[in-house]
């Protein structure tokens, strides 16, 4: 049984994996983004870590509260320590995407959730986190607009040849993805592939699921509203962390050119979603904003690494996880006995 179930589980996350495998190759095969990489690095001082660090709790704070506004059924504590477990299992765990998400409703589950209730919760705070990022991705979108058509490319110094000649065209391609996504969608939900998969076991358990986010969504009328309000102070707690970055840096950056760039990191992280970890995505994002902004490649780059150091450091929070699936099996034996 094992042995059938092998192949299946590797074909899953192959794609993945020879995904992210493909992009770090074309990286490492550029002399001049390696050269990128390495002043990147040179300019990364590690007190700046250590100085958004707070900032990014503050920001996990507030997207516990949008998760309680949605009435998970456990304390604020638990509800702490399950996001606290599902953002670093969504910063370390890159396989599959999506991976991250799972294991948080999990963890609200072993904090003492409300069963099948927790997935389609996970599911409303992602919606309420997508939703609250959207004038955060406007603005990227403006920023690398304005400059694809009228600012310079001085900023593009130390990038490698040819990124600035391809100026912001290739965001707008990617801000095409979710429209044409859902036109697909819609397509396809009118198709007779469509009629048969809903009458498959796998289809009537994802109508299922999709009903019992429904019935949440309707339940929330309140809770929703309030969490996506607070998520939006959540994300814009990450503009004033590259803000602090920066100044430690030395760079005299505005807030505004902060919130700009990084709204451009994690709206390519978000948007090419099935890229694990969004590695090389975020970093492009970042870079291209920088530019925008007149910071060089390097430097808008070492903000962009900033982000990630910070992700792992709070990714020791993972550990926490199998701590909880050791406490709800003991309690589970009790029972038992």
């Amino acid at each position: 049984m094992s042995q059938s179930k092998s192949p299946r589980r590797w074909s899953a996350i192959a794609p993945s994996v020879l995904l992210l495998a493909g992009l770090l190759g074309m990286v490492a095969a550029n002399s001049g983004l390696r050269h990128m990489f390495a002043q990147a690095v040179a300019t990364i001082d590690p007190l700046a870590v250590l100085a958004i660090l707070p900032v990014q709790f503050v920001a996990i704070l507030l997207c516990t509260a949008a998760q309680q506004a949605l009435n998970v059924g456990i304390p604020f504590r638990s509800s702490l320590i399950a996001r606290l477990v599902r953002d670093a299992a969504h910063s370390l765990l890159l396989f599959p995407p999506g991976l991250g998400d799972v294991v948080g409703a999990r963890a609200v589950v072993l904090l003492g959730g409300r069963g099948r209730a927790a997935v389609a919760l996970r599911a409303l705070d992602i919606l309420a986190e997508v939703i609250a990022e959207l004038p955060f991705m406007a603005l990227a979108a403006y920023v690398l607009y304005h400059w694809g058509h009228w600012g310079d490319h001085s900023g593009m110094q130390g990038a490698a040849p040819g990124a600035a000649s391809s100026g912001a065209s290739p965001w707008w391609g990617l801000l095409a993805v979710p429209p044409l996504a859902y036109a697909g969608w819609r397509i396809w939900r009118g198709s007779a592939h469509h009629r048969r998969f809903i009458q498959t076991r796998t289809g009537r358990r994802l109508r299922a699921e999709i009903h019992l986010m429904r019935r949440e969504l309707a339940r929330q009328r309140t809770g929703l509203p309030l969490a996506i309000i607070l998520h939006f102070f959540a994300w814009s707690m990450a503009g004033v962390q590259v803000w602090i970055a920066a100044h430690m840096f030395g760079l005299n950056l505005s807030l505004f050119a902060a919130f700009a760039i990084e709204s451009a990191a994690t709206a390519a992280r978000m948007i090419l979603f099935f890229v694990p970890g969004g590695l090389v995505m975020q970093e492009a994002g970042a870079v291209l904003a920088g530019a925008a902004m007149g910071v060089a490649a390097p430097q808008a780059l070492a903000l962009s690494l900033i982000l990630r150091l910070r992700e792992l450091a709070f990714g020791l929070s993972l550990l926490m996880w199998p701590v909880l699936e050791y406490r709800a099996r003991r309690r589970g034996d009790a029972v038992e006995g």
